[in-house]
């Protein structure tokens, strides 16, 4: 019974390679994720750009940080850390696109703590900066229209 559990998990939870790259979780495919952890993505969704911790979305969700912790890497194949990052290199990459704000102020609005953070774990995630993906995505977009 685990290793179907297990398999089925490893089927529908992981993380996917998208279009540029990044890896994004498949949380909307999986059949039914249990109660705490849609509240814990709702949660990370409506707070990520300011400081969360581990302690506030399991008090959010009325679990301990440790079984919330367990449940959500069970359920999605990821830790609620790399949801929580995945989630603001998301906003940032939307930012990017529909914005001409400076990078400072678009990691304060992501909720990194700086500009230099943001920069890395952004390339740790798409493979490429910031400005670089803002001027070739930019081309691109506007040769569409």
């Amino acid at each position: 019974m685990n290793r179907e559990r297990e398999a089925m998990l490893d089927s529908s939870c992981k993380w996917e390679a998208g279009a540029e790259g990044v890896d994004a979780p498949r949380i909307a495919q999986m059949r039914y994720p249990p109660r705490a952890v849609r509240r814990s993505i709702e949660y990370i969704n409506a707070n990520f750009s300011g400081e969360i911790r581990l302690k506030d979305i399991a008090a959010a969700v009325g679990m301990s940080m440790f079984h919330l912790s367990r449940t959500f890497r069970a359920s999605t194949g990821v830790t609620l850390h790399r949801y929580l990052t995945w989630t603001r290199v998301e906003r940032v990459k939307a930012l990017l696109l529909d914005s001409d704000q400076s990078l400072a102020v678009i990691a304060d609005a992501a909720g990194f703590s700086d500009q230099s953070h943001m920069s890395k774990t952004f390339k740790r995630f798409t493979g490429t900066t910031p400005r670089l993906f803002r001027r070739t995505r930019r081309s691109h977009y506007s040769a569409l229209r």
